[in-house]
């Protein structure tokens, strides 16, 4: 898609420095990309979060018939 816009030079210069684009358009590109990758990552992790705090509510009123350590000690042992 073909597009003009107006960009802050300064502020140019500066990505470019930490930037391997040899280009403003790649440039842009890279920084859409990145965009996109946080984006998705942070919604990946507000999914795992809600789905570990779904388990963690229904689960909280279970109890476990032996002590957590002494199923990691239980555990260790076996491997």
């Amino acid at each position: 898609m073909r597009t003009n816009i107006d960009l802050d030079e300064d502020l140019v210069r500066e990505a470019m420095r930490h930037s391997k684009a040899h280009s403003k358009r790649a440039l842009v590109e890279e920084a859409l990309r990145t965009y996109v990758d946080v984006k998705t990552s942070e919604q990946r992790r507000s999914s795992d979060r809600d789905r570990l705090a779904s388990v963690r509510s229904r689960t909280s009123s279970l109890r476990l018939k032996q002590r957590t350590t002494d199923i990691l000690r239980s555990d260790r042992n076996r491997g």
